[in-house]
């Protein structure tokens, strides 16, 4: 027990001895990870807003059903409760022809049955809209579904304005995937040429231990704690930098609407186990790259 424990002390006290000695490339390779995980971490935190904040704004949208004049009363409401049970419709609100009276006078301010003598206006209903359609697609859906209905007159509903906010959203997420994922292959690259520099500064330790007889893994494992460490650390300045860009959103927000940003629980444990990877990744192909010129094959 206690040679296993010397043996991993002077693993990790090799592991800080490489970083020590690769101060710059380390601190530069850690930045690296840290500027990735905290672009990613603006990604997940402006997908999961953008996303609640579309539904809120598209829960105020709704498809209104105008039914064909000559309906009576019984069929337009039979027509009323067949269209409600689409999948895809919430609830809804049945207008007969005094409420839609109601309705024009409330917009225009005038009683439409003191102006032309009789009540013109359709019956219909305004149907309130199920959380997964509220997008493109699944109001078009909808509303095909509504138009195939004997009685139907006229539909009308916010195709464009659904379909410019998932436009958005689209747009939003593939500008920061591709511009993550260059910055992620930026950071193994870094983090691998570090590990190769501090194994080539180290060269000639690894022959002396080839030469002693440690194995493979042995030489190995310092490295990839240096990687690992490296992670750590971007993970650390990214969870430090992006609680800093959070509260000064926060102050600016406040100030201009009233607005609660949401926030993922999977933020924290994300950055500190992508950082990890990152480092762990980029210092095994550093060694794969690195040390093998150095062992006795």
């Amino acid at each position: 027990m206690g040679n296993f424990i010397r043996k991993v002390f002077f693993l990790f006290a090799e592991s800080f001895r490489g970083l020590y000695r690769a101060k710059l490339p380390a601190f530069i390779s850690s930045i690296t990870i840290a500027i990735t995980l905290v672009i990613f971490t603006v990604a997940l935190y402006t997908y999961d807003n953008l996303i609640g904040f579309s539904h809120k704004f598209k829960s105020q949208f709704s498809v209104e059903v105008f039914f064909d004049e000559d309906l009576s009363l019984i069929d337009s409401r039979d027509l009323f409760n067949y269209i409600i049970l689409i999948e895809g419709i919430e609830q809804g609100e049945f207008i007969d022809k005094k409420r839609a009276s109601s309705i024009f006078k409330k917009h225009f301010n005038y009683d439409i049955k003191a102006i032309i003598g009789e009540n013109p206006l359709p019956m219909g209903g305004n149907f309130d809209i199920s959380e997964g359609y509220r997008n493109a697609k699944g109001m078009s859906l909808i509303v095909k579904n509504i138009r195939k209905l004997n009685g139907v007159d006229e539909i009308l509903y916010q195709h464009g304005i659904v379909s410019k906010v998932d436009r958005i959203i689209q747009n939003s997420i593939g500008i920061f995937v591709v511009f993550g994922f260059f910055i992620l292959l930026v950071s193994i690259t870094l983090v691998s040429n570090t590990i190769r520099l501090i194994v080539h500064s180290k060269k000639e330790d690894i022959i002396t231990l080839n030469l002693l007889g440690a194995t493979e893994t042995f030489i190995k494992i310092p490295f990839l704690f240096e990687g690992l460490i490296q992670g750590f650390c971007g993970s650390l300045i990214s969870i430090f930098v992006s609680y800093l860009l959070y509260t000064f959103q926060i102050y600016i927000l406040d100030s201009l609407i009233n607005f609660s940003p949401m926030v993922s629980s999977y933020i924290l444990p994300g950055n500190l186990i992508l950082g990890l990877m990152l480092g762990l990744v980029g210092s095994y192909r550093g060694i794969t790259k690195g040390i093998a010129k150095y062992l006795k094959i």
